[in-house]
């Protein structure tokens, strides 16, 4: 990801995109490089405290993210350890199980029965890469509009 190009003066102008790519509204190049780092530096760390609302609206997306990102420990209880690990957030099985099990039904997910637990895998991985590019594009137009408006506040 290139983060040379610069913001504008105006909050206006630094929601306005900068061209060069495929994704409506969203360059890459125009997030600022010590923003970016910045985040990604939190969220490694478990260092990013999210409202567990905001996780819950975007669960479906975050559940895919961590399955295709995990070695191992797919099942429901690893998965909620990470969104406490990453997000703080609590959330509890009664929200992320049925989740997992509508992405099931819809064929994102693959469930693996073991003896005492069920495990998940990306099924349809076209379909989990739209799901989370959608997501992000949209959380990051929110973000950068945020962004923009600390100049103003």
């Amino acid at each position: 990801m290139t983060t040379d190009k610069t913001l504008g003066e105006t909050p206006d102008e630094q929601l306005t995109p900068l061209g060069g790519t495929d994704r409506p509204g969203l360059d890459s190049g125009a997030i600022p490089e010590l923003l970016l780092a910045s985040v990604v530096d939190d969220v490694a760390d478990g260092e990013l405290t999210v409202d567990d609302g905001l996780v819950t609206q975007s669960l479906d997306e975050i559940l895919l993210a961590l399955i295709a990102l995990a070695d191992d420990e797919t099942h429901g209880t690893g998965l909620m350890e990470e969104l406490s690990r990453l997000f703080d957030a609590d959330l509890s099985p009664g929200t992320v199980y049925p989740r997992l099990h509508d992405l099931e039904a819809e064929d994102r997910l693959r469930m693996h029965e073991l003896v005492q637990t069920k495990q998940y895998s990306i099924d349809d991985t076209a379909a989990a890469e739209s799901m989370i590019e959608e997501a992000m594009c949209h959380h990051l137009a929110i973000g950068l509009f945020l962004h923009a408006s600390l100049d103003a506040v």
